[in-house]
């Protein structure tokens, strides 16, 4: 039975119509890096360079993040020179990449990585007036491939009055087809137009909704669909969404960057949060913090192996809430591929209230008086054999993540 769960989905998959970047990367969520919040107050610096670029990949490998998925190593939008060169291309700027782009990913691919760069698929990217590839994506596809590069997002700003999105990202998603190289394809359009609908049949992630940032609740002053900026903000919008109805192989939904541990407004109990939910959502992992010299801290938490496994399990689906209660705690699960569930246990409230949550058997789709064997994904612990239910005190803006196994 586990075997026919696994295959369903896929089949699902195959059957569901044209998929425009069906290219045999990410059937699995991506892991990695990207650039935004490292060295930089997440763009507000416009930071990146060769040098950091290079020192970041040489501490994925030396820490050993390959091992646990880590493999791409992606800039945002802050490595392109502000105009193309003589023959119209897209060129880094040169005084942050004096040896190019091709120099650069010839060396992230060296130590076994990947890499990836960002564009937009209107006139300009978002910020820093550099060129978006509108009208030139398959220029711009062209001299990506001819770089190896391996992951390409597109960002949504300064699309030209009456464009289409979803046009204009299958235009973009069928010129990086058509090098022959496989890119993984990230869709960064913030939630709108619909692209829970069409997403996955054009590139392998799409964003959800408006920008993250690093705080646990934020108003929504950014473009795009969405509660708020926040970690809760999203975590209330996933809800609606209903993400195990969307999320799919080769195509994953993305609440964006994980911001773990940015210095004073992500300590640990909101990162461990954030991380939790993402994998529970099979959301791409992509830490836009510093991964040089990891505090222990740090990598107990985009280190967990076992927070990993239920990111990456390759029934590839994601996890739903499954109540919440009128003090606001919450439960969620997602079916893994042995049988057994990922679970949170979730409390929003204030970080210095605790509260009692409890979940039924029943409420997983298992039998009222069924046996259920608990392991804290956290802890690394085996918490007891609980039958009918489970009941556990959480702390505020804190997660209780297990593993439920019915043994009877």
């Amino acid at each position: 039975m586990v075997a026919v769960a696994v295959l369903l989905p896929l089949l699902t998959v195959l059957l569901s119509g044209v998929h425009s970047y069906d290219n045999g990367v990410g059937a699995l969520p991506p892991m990695g890096w990207n650039s935004w919040c490292t060295d930089d107050a997440c763009g507000a610096r416009d930071y990146c360079t060769d040098r950091e670029v290079r020192s970041v990949a040489e501490a994925m490998v030396a820490q050993n993040l390959t091992a646990l998925g880590y493999r791409y190593v992606n800039l945002d939008d802050c490595w392109s020179a502000q105009t193309r060169d003589a023959q119209g291309r897209l060129q880094a700027d040169a005084k942050r990449f004096p040896n190019g782009m091709k120099s650069l990913i010839s060396y992230v691919h060296s130590l076994g990585l990947k890499m990836g760069l960002y564009t937009c698929v209107g006139t300009k990217t978002c910020r820093g007036d550099r060129p978006g590839s509108y009208g030139n994506y398959e220029l711009d596809a062209q001299t990506l491939a001819e770089w190896g590069v391996d992951f390409v997002k597109a960002d949504n700003c300064n699309r030209p009055s009456g464009t289409d999105g979803k046009d204009l990202y299958e235009q973009f998603s069928q010129a990086l087809n058509a090098t022959g190289r496989p890119i993984l394809f990230s869709l960064c359009n913030w939630g709108d137009e619909d692209v829970t609908s069409w997403g996955a049949d054009v590139g392998q992630m799409f964003r959800i909704q408006m920008d993250h940032i690093p705080f646990w609740h934020f108003p929504p002053l950014a473009a795009g669909e969405g509660f708020g900026q926040g970690v809760y903000d999203i975590i209330r919008y996933m809800a609606t969404l209903k993400p195990s109805t969307i999320v799919k192989p080769y195509g994953y939904m993305d609440p964006d960057f994980l911001e773990t541990l940015f210095p004073v407004t992500m300590p640990y109990n909101v990162s461990r949060v954030e991380v939790s939910f993402w994998s529970l959502w099979s959301a791409p992992l992509l830490v836009a913090t510093d991964l040089r010299h990891l505090s222990q801290e740090k990598r107990s938490l985009i280190a967990n192996h076992e927070v990993i496994a239920v990111d990456q399990d390759p029934l590839c689906t994601a996890g739903d809430q499954l109540f919440e209660n009128a003090d606001h705690t919450q439960a969620w699960a997602k079916p893994l591929h042995d049988g057994s569930m990922a679970v949170i246990l979730f409390n929003p409230n204030s970080a210095d209230s605790s509260a009692s949550i409890t979940l039924q058997w029943s409420q997983l789709g298992w039998p009222s008086d069924a046996t259920v064997a608990v392991r804290d994904l956290w802890t690394h612990s085996q918490v007891g054999s609980f039958s009918g239910s489970i009941t556990r005190q959480v702390a505020g803006h804190d997660v209780f993540m297990f593993r439920a196994t019915r043994t009877q």
